[in-house]
């Protein structure tokens, strides 16, 4: 009789695993001390979306859970938002930065499927435009990420849905980049 209402919390749960997931990885300190990712609120939401980029692509296939996406991405602007509030932001406030986050979430998930439809050059310059906006970047550096966010595509696209939708979800080794001489 209940049926329907487990189905909704194992969704939810899975929803905030994924999400836990996304910004567990995103965390990782070799982003930030190896890749050249700002270690600011703006480079980390940045890298937060690089992974719901990744996430959300393989959600959105014919085999995937849109269903699942909306959840997620609802887990996390729920979670910016109390972040925000935890900060002291009001609700005005709250509000504008949640559009504008929205607004750019929505815009770097175009570019990055460009990006990624028309090659690693293109996904180098939407990484260069986005994630890396106001940090230099060395070219190794943003073509180690240019491989991770294929890594971890290909290996999102291999893991079975099922896994995904109990909330299980893995990315790859985030790699160093070869330092090269001046």
């Amino acid at each position: 009789m209940f049926g329907w209402l487990k189905k909704k919390d194992r969704n939810q749960s899975a929803a905030f695993d994924l999400y836990t997931a996304m910004v567990t990885q995103a965390r990782q300190p070799v982003f930030y001390s190896k890749l050249g990712v700002a270690d600011t609120l703006e480079g980390r939401f940045d890298l937060i979306l690089v992974h719901a980029f990744i996430l959300f692509r393989r959600l959105k296939t014919e085999n995937g859970d849109k269903d699942l996406a909306q959840k997620v991405f609802d887990v996390m602007f729920a979670d910016l938002d109390q972040n925000m509030r935890e900060m002291g932001i009001g609700d005005v406030g709250i509000l504008k930065r949640i559009r504008k986050m929205s607004e750019s979430y929505h815009g770097r998930i175009v570019a990055y499927e460009e990006g990624v439809q028309s090659g690693a050059a293109e996904l180098a310059a939407a990484l260069s435009r986005n994630l890396y906006a106001d940090t230099e970047v060395r070219d190794e550096q943003l073509m180690a990420l240019v491989g991770y966010v294929h890594d971890a595509l290909t290996m999102l696209e291999k893991q079975p849905i099922s896994e995904i939708q109990n909330g299980d979800v893995r990315f790859p080794a985030v790699p160093v980049p070869a330092v090269t001489a001046n």
